[in-house]
């Protein structure tokens, strides 16, 4: 199979996996905050914000470890495999116990951290977190054999199990909330989807991989040196990302009260994994960055580079102008209701406009910490995702506390911050490192952009006025005209002249094909 179909097939299998676990958010998230109410779904989101954050204890290995399986896989290296694979397991193993003690101090602490948590349920999150730690020590563990499937391009299967542990953590939900489990049953629902997700991604990476060994588990210093120094860069990163996409909440449940976050978890819900969706194609298209790097292709290099950006811009400027335009419409026909009232929606979707509009610099910055990651430069991008988050935590603590803009502030941090930092040095230097010209990108990548954009918010202003989205019906109507109208902007704009030139071809060949028959 091409190496174009390959990429083609892992980026259509991560987009939908991904869409099943939006879909399923749409329906079930509603059943979830009206069942459980603000306060304990507020509780909820921090508890699964917190378990994130245990994750870091993992001193970055976790992302050291897909990196170098994927290298030495493209240098065609089993004994270096081998031994990244078994060391990276030792390592994990050890690390389980130092999982659920930060998972009891954090439960200690949580009850003094967001004092408007009703005394009720104090018991239970200090119960809760270390069993959630779990779910984190199984997570890392899992990662390992997943990053085996990866690099041998096989995304498919990992979203295959994905997909069935999605099913079975579905229904596990709806009956743990319906026998009136709460958030314990939601716990216990996670930890055990999470042990099912294991299984499954070490029994197909056994299949694709049959040199694959787990026993004995090994801590080889040469493996460990080069998994931490890749991994603590890595680590600065990965801490730095967290507090930019998580730590809001935490403001917000610690600043404000639980049920704020509640609100805030609404309102960034779909944005987060709308971004998920987008960065699949930086995902997918790492690995073979990372191998022309390894083969010092620099040329299929800065085409996958290139090439990231152009589909990123494709897919995401449509998603994230429409949230700024249609984020009130939707969350009033979303989560209207007795827990869920008309000031909530109208605070959650201000949240929504703030960070999708925190997403469009995105757009422009591209693969471009993907690329410098895979060509060495983990520092680089290290320091930058730290300032930022430094920054973003900073400025939402300076606007909430001094300026009093509530859940605005919050998101505004984010948005500012963004703007600061990401948006134009991450793909200045990424240019640099590739080879590309700064100003050509800037032209072709921006420009576009902000055209493109202004088009777009232009036609979902229009779409909205002609059909207002005061139901389901006039609301996905609306939504398929902006669509329909953004496939033309899109193409002329967006798409390359040499796919444009091929698409023309197919509906040529199609057109030519039926009047023959």
């Amino acid at each position: 199979m091409s190496t174009a179909r390959v990429n083609a097939r892992n980026l259509l299998a991560n987009w939908g996996g991904h869409a099943a676990a939006l879909v399923v958010a749409f329906f079930l998230s509603p059943f979830v905050v009206h069942t459980l109410g603000k306060v304990e779904y507020g509780i909820w989101s921090l508890l699964a914000i917190l378990t994130g954050y245990m994750g870091v204890v993992d001193l970055g290995v976790r992302a050291s470890t897909g990196r170098y399986i994927i290298l030495y896989v493209g240098r065609k290296d089993e004994r270096a495999v081998d031994e990244t694979i078994r060391t990276s397991l030792g390592f994990f193993s050890g690390l389980g116990l130092l999982v659920v003690i930060a998972g009891l101090g954090l439960g200690w602490l949580f009850p003094s951290i967001f004092r408007s948590v009703p005394g009720d349920y104090r018991l239970l999150t200090q119960l809760l977190l270390p069993l959630l730690a779990l779910n984190v020590w199984f997570s890392a563990i899992e990662s390992v054999f997943s990053s085996v499937l990866v690099a041998h391009d096989r995304f498919d299967l990992t979203r295959a199990v994905d997909l069935g542990v999605l099913g079975v953590q579905t229904a596990g939900t709806v009956l743990a909330l319906f026998w009136g489990y709460g958030i314990f049953g939601l716990a216990a629902v996670v930890v055990g989807c999470r042990v099912l997700g294991l299984t499954g991604n070490y029994l197909l990476a056994r299949r694709i991989y049959p040199q694959l060994r787990v026993w004995p588990l090994a801590l080889d210093k040469a493996r460990m040196r080069e998994l931490l120094g890749y991994g603590l860069a890595a680590f600065v990163s990965m801490v730095s990302v967290k507090v930019i996409g998580q730590t809001d909440l935490v403001v917000a449940g610690a600043a404000i009260d639980v049920a704020s976050a509640a609100v805030y978890s609404v309102g960034a819900m779909l944005v987060y994994y709308c971004d998920t969706f987008l960065g699949h194609i930086s995902t997918t298209l790492f690995p073979p960055i990372q191998r022309a790097v390894a083969r010092n292709e620099l040329g299929d290099a800065r085409w996958l580079f290139l090439r990231a950006g152009r589909l990123g811009l494709i897919f995401g400027l449509l998603v994230f102008v429409g949230m700024i335009v249609y984020a009130e419409p939707f969350l009033r026909l979303w989560m209207y209701g007795p827990e869920f009232g008309e000031e909530s929606v109208r605070q959650a979707a201000t949240v929504m406009r703030i960070l999708a509009a925190s997403k469009l610099p995105l757009l422009f910055v591209g693969a471009s910490i993907p690329v410098l990651n895979a060509m060495g430069h983990v520092r680089l991008t290290a320091s930058l995702t730290a300032a930022e988050a430094a920054l973003n935590l900073g400025l939402s603590l300076l606007f909430v506390l001094v300026f009093d803009w509530g859940l605005a502030g919050i998101a505004g941090g984010t948005l500012a911050a963004r703007l600061l930092v990401r948006t134009f040095i991450v793909p200045w230097h990424a240019c640099a490192k590739t080879g590309v010209n700064w100003r050509r990108y800037l032209t072709r990548v921006g420009g576009l952009e902000l055209l493109a954009g202004s088009l777009t918010l232009g036609l979902c202003l229009l779409v909205r006025q002609l059909v207002p989205a005061d139901s389901w019906a006039r609301f996905f109507g609306g939504i398929t005209l902006v669509g329909v109208g953004y496939c033309m902007i899109a193409f002329w704009l967006l798409v390359p002249p040499s796919d444009r030139q091929r698409i023309w071809d197919w509906i040529l060949k199609c057109r030519t094909a039926g009047e023959a028959s």
